[in-house]
């Protein structure tokens, strides 16, 4: 065989193998601990899938990819090309790092741990840590970590084991039917709920139509077989119900405002990560109510921003606010002209933002600001400070320069500014849309500022043509400028 051919290199790249997608997943600070349970001799007594943990480890460190022969070297000492050893290790380390994230989950997930420690007590018969892991899974199950729903189901299994235990002791043992099956209907409800909120959340991404009201009707009907109501009484799992309510019938906002007075009630008694879920859910109906020209969502979503950053769910692990959201406030903000809001936001979450972009992200937000209030001058002096590394930054900048220039009457400005910007739209294709409505923007504003003095007719065609193209950045105000408040001839 030609090890050396291309087609071999095709086929037998290490840089795609499952090992290294495996090892190219784990966080610098899971590193550590994964070499150590390599070491631990009650998962591995073999030294060649430590040394390739640390191969690996070292070409990740030089920023290189790792290659055959220095694997070999690495692991075997030598150079050789034995594929079928350096493949037998690869799947040997493989199979590691998969029960070193199982063990990761296990000890993630609040409960999963207890239960399987009551279970191998159960299995063996000991009493005395029986009763001492019962308490230990009840205690569990009072701590953050699960989904409300996967509590129920974990709380289930828990009573499952004990019922079992206690069947064995005494055939003559009550069986908890109503106890056992209220948290297994509990789950159930959840989980369907749940399911349904992602195919509702799916569909308006997609713009898919669906039957009216057929789907909430249909899983009402199921949910209302299940003793005891629990997508109403049990919090955790009322909180889907109104979500998929929302979801289902986006126009009526009482659902909305209910789910997020219930949201607020309880987003400190459930994970985190569900929390967050719950919350962006909102956020992005919300999203597609405001695009779809509800105003009233406008508030609405706002209010879930805000509860989103008073309990840190919009920040990362490491706990900083991403530009976007802080640029998506902001813009809720001033849209309802919360203008102290507005500059109270800008200061209270610069320090949050990304440390490497600070300054320009905090400037950038601060001159958009200072536009909506109408302060020109104070808004060139910081764009003249922004650098537009972003794309999207690029062209809000150029935007609000635009339109002053054309309150200020700067026309020759004006028209520089629109044929620089055509032609940066032209190197641009990764843009999308945006291209195109901001093509269109430049294209109309330079057929604005061309009108002749009082022809009635043209303006006309210009106001059809700006109605008519599909895409346009800043429709509103052109026709603004072409139905009134004429710069030139006035």
């Amino acid at each position: 065989m030609n090890f050396d051919s291309p087609i071999f290199a095709q086929k037998w790249n290490m840089s795609g193998s499952a090992l290294c997608e495996i090892f190219d997943a784990l966080e610098s600070r899971e590193l550590r601990t994964a070499r150590l349970w390599l070491e631990s001799r009650a998962f591995n007594r073999r030294d060649e899938p430590v040394r390739r943990f640390d191969y690996l480890a070292t070409c990740r460190a030089g920023h290189r990819p790792p290659e055959w022969d220095a694997a070999n070297q690495a692991v075997f000492n030598d150079a050789g090309k034995d594929l079928a050893r350096l493949r037998h290790t690869m799947s040997e380390l493989s199979n590691l790092l998969r029960d070193f994230l199982v063990w990761q989950e296990m000890q993630r997930e609040s409960g999963q741990k207890e239960l399987l420690l009551l279970r191998a007590m159960r299995k063996r018969g000991l009493e005395k840590n029986f009763q001492l892991a019962g308490k230990e899974a009840e205690k569990a199950l009072l701590t953050p970590g699960q989904r409300a729903f996967d509590r129920h189901l974990t709380t289930f299994r828990i009573q499952m084991e004990a019922f079992e235990w206690n069947l064995a002791v005494s055939r003559d043992q009550h069986f908890s039917f109503d106890d056992l099956r209220s948290n297994l209907d509990a789950w159930y409800a959840g989980q369907l709920l749940h399911l349904a909120c992602m195919e509702q959340s799916r569909q308006a991404i997609r713009g898919q139509e669906k039957k009216e009201a057929e789907a909430p009707d249909s899983l009402e009907a199921l949910l209302e077989l299940l003793p005891g109501q629990p997508q109403t009484a049990m919090p955790g799992v009322a909180l889907y119900h109104l979500g998929q309510r929302m979801l289902a019938r986006p126009d009526d906002s009482g659902h909305m405002e209910a789910f997020r007075l219930l949201l607020g009630q309880h987003i400190d008694t459930v994970a985190r990560t569900e929390a967050r879920d719950l919350l962006m859910l909102a956020i992005n109906h919300g999203i597609r109510r405001i695009n779809a020209g509800n105003r009233e969502a406008l508030r609405q979503t706002l209010e879930f921003y805000m509860l989103g950053l008073e309990k840190k769910l919009l920040h990362d692990e490491r706990g900083v606010l991403s530009k976007y959201t802080y640029n998506n406030v902001l813009m809720s903000l001033l849209a309802l002209q919360e203008w102290d809001r507005a500059a109270a936001l800008l200061e209270r979450y610069r320090d949050e933002l990304p440390a490497a972009e600070r300054d320009n992200i905090y400037r950038y937000n601060l001159s958009i600001y200072r536009f909506r209030r109408g302060d020109y001058d104070g808004t060139l002096e910081l764009l003249r400070e922004v650098s537009f590394a972003d794309p999207m930054y690029n062209l809000e900048s150029r935007k609000m320069l635009l339109k002053i220039y054309y309150e200020q009457d700067a026309f020759d400005a004006l028209d520089a500014l629109v044929e620089n910007l055509l032609n940066w739209l032209r190197r641009h294709g990764e843009l999308g849309y945006h291209r195109e409505m901001y093509r269109n923007l430049a294209r109309f504003t330079r057929q604005l500022l061309r009108l002749a003095p009082g022809n009635t007719e043209e303006r006309k065609r210009l106001e059809t043509k700006i109605l008519d193209t599909p895409l346009v950045a800043e429709r509103g105000w052109l026709l603004e400028k072409v139905r009134g408040n004429w710069k030139l001839g006035n």
